[in-house]
């Protein structure tokens, strides 16, 4: 953010002395009729940050290097709807009138990129998130389903010194005829998942309101030999006609939190 700052201090300065070696005066009232509002200021001013990151690619320098580099300065500029001469009479107008008013605007900017840069690293992490999902089966599944095609068991090879998560979204309507509707899941050894022992998940029943709820269940499975995991995301203690089971189950994501070393 330092350098972000100096970057804005000199070009401010650098649009003031284009401004100070102008001949044409300017009076007072006229020179404050020609200020750029605030929150506009803000605008661009990130958008000159923004703009200077990508023109430190090479790709994107090479392709500007015939070009005065003022000119894109001014492009911006005049994408918000104002002129070169606006911007210049707003920076001198704050230099020579309110300093310490444009410190705070230079905060406002670093703020609004600070929320961006945030916001950036949150969509990157969803992004590797996704990336690392290692569930093959269906995204969602949707209740009552006339395909025969919603089944909702899994199998699931684990790896030895993991840690894995099991992530979903469940809704289950008032009027669903399951009992108990939950999530039924275990894992054993692979080379015995039909016989042999079972080490069951956390029990998890399903809320039937009508309201999303995302569950989260992280296992440990570091002390066992390679495992599988088996189950259902949606068990009953009856069995139910499909037409009615009413329910859906979305946002599926199966991650290992802890590489083998």
């Amino acid at each position: 953010m330092y350098r972000f700052k100096s970057i804005i201090v000199s070009f401010a300065f650098f649009l003031l002395l284009l401004a100070v070696s102008c001949h044409n005066k300017v009076k007072a009232k006229a020179e404050h009729k020609n200020i750029i509002p605030e929150k506009e200021l803000i605008s661009i001013l990130t958008d000159f940050y923004l703009a200077d990151g990508l023109f430190s690619l090479p790709e994107i320098r090479s392709r500007f290097s015939t070009r005065d580099s003022v000119m894109n300065y001014i492009d911006i500029i005049e994408s918000h709807g104002y002129t070169y001469e606006a911007m210049n009479s707003t920076i001198k107008y704050y230099f020579v009138r309110k300093p310490k008013k444009l410190i705070k605007i230079y905060d406002h900017v670093l703020g609004k990129l600070s929320e961006m840069d945030s916001r950036y690293e949150k969509e990157v992490a969803a992004a590797e998130i996704a990336i690392k999902n290692l569930w093959k089966w269906k995204q969602a599944y949707a209740f009552p389903d006339t395909s025969l095609t919603a089944g909702t068991e899994f199998s699931l090879p684990l790896y030895s010194l993991n840690t894995f998560t099991l992530e979903f979204t469940v809704t289950v309507f008032p009027d669903d005829q399951t009992i108990n509707p939950c999530l039924s899941a275990w894992y054993c050894n692979a080379d015995s998942s039909e016989t042999g022992k079972r080490s069951w998940l956390p029990s998890i029943k399903y809320i039937k309101d009508g309201q999303p709820h995302t569950y989260t269940i992280t296992e440990d499975t570091s002390s066992k030999d390679s495992v599988i995991l088996k189950g259902l995301l949606l068990d009953s203690e009856n069995n139910p006609p499909a037409c009615s089971i009413h329910a859906t189950i979305s946002r599926i994501t199966f991650t290992f939190l802890k590489q083998a070393v």
